[in-house]
């Protein structure tokens, strides 16, 4: 039985989950949800996820949110594609914490400090210095991951969950830079950074996942 898959485009933590379920060949029934249209307010969604939120994964009756959980329940739960958490339990601890630092701190302190000035504000004109100071921290975090590669991929020679949480982050970036230039955010990636971000994008799953309104720039500046 496919799982159902609900998902909003721009959603990092969704692009999350639909890398996961590409990468473990599961079958899904994608269901997108638009943001604009409330659907996650919906009634029929929240009798589904009761704090109406994306990601949100229903298999065989049962239903979970919180991206983090999705892919650890996928990887427990299915032994097909490969291991979203490989190693011995300090390789897969590992993975975890920088999945955990990807979301927290490059996401949380420094992409939606950036998005909430420019997109977020009415047409208002951003503060820079609160700009600035999130650019620092995306800056510090972009050297962190550089420092932390192992290999091609975060956890070495092999995708992990990792890969997936980090990844959103360097698309935001992307698409943050494609629509608002001077905020400069690709300069900061570092080579090997960028070289990583390459790999995850030459997947053959990737583009399949790539946001909807997101395709008219990707190919350009975005990407």
């Amino acid at each position: 039985m496919a799982i159902d898959f609900y998902h909003g485009h721009g959603s990092p933590y969704g692009w999350r989950v639909w890398l996961a379920l590409e990468m473990k060949q599961l079958d899904y029934n994608l269901k997108i949800l638009s943001f604009a249209s409330n659907d996650t307010e919906k009634p029929e969604f929240v009798a589904i996820n009761p704090r109406h939120k994306v990601p949100t994964i229903v298999d065989a009756g049962f239903a979970l949110w919180e991206s983090s959980a999705i892919v650890e329940y996928l990887d427990e739960r299915y032994a097909s594609g490969g291991r979203l958490f490989p190693g011995d339990a300090r390789q897969r601890a590992r993975i975890r914490r920088l999945a955990r630092e990807a979301e927290l701190y490059f996401g949380n302190e420094g992409i939606d400090p950036i998005t909430d000035e420019y997109f977020g504000k009415q047409g208002a004109a951003p503060d820079m210095e609160k700009v600035e100071k999130a650019r620092a921290r995306v800056k510090q975090e972009l050297d962190h991951f550089a420092r932390e590669l192992e290999g091609d991929y975060l956890a070495g020679d092999t995708l992990s969950a990792a890969d997936f949480a980090l990844y959103p982050c360097i698309g935001f970036l992307k698409r943050i830079t494609f629509r608002k230039p001077d905020t400069q955010l690709t300069g900061l990636i570092p080579g090997s950074i960028a070289a990583w971000a390459r790999r995850i994008e030459s997947l053959p799953y990737f583009d399949k996942t790539i946001p909807e309104h997101w395709r008219e720039g990707w190919g350009k500046e975005a990407r």
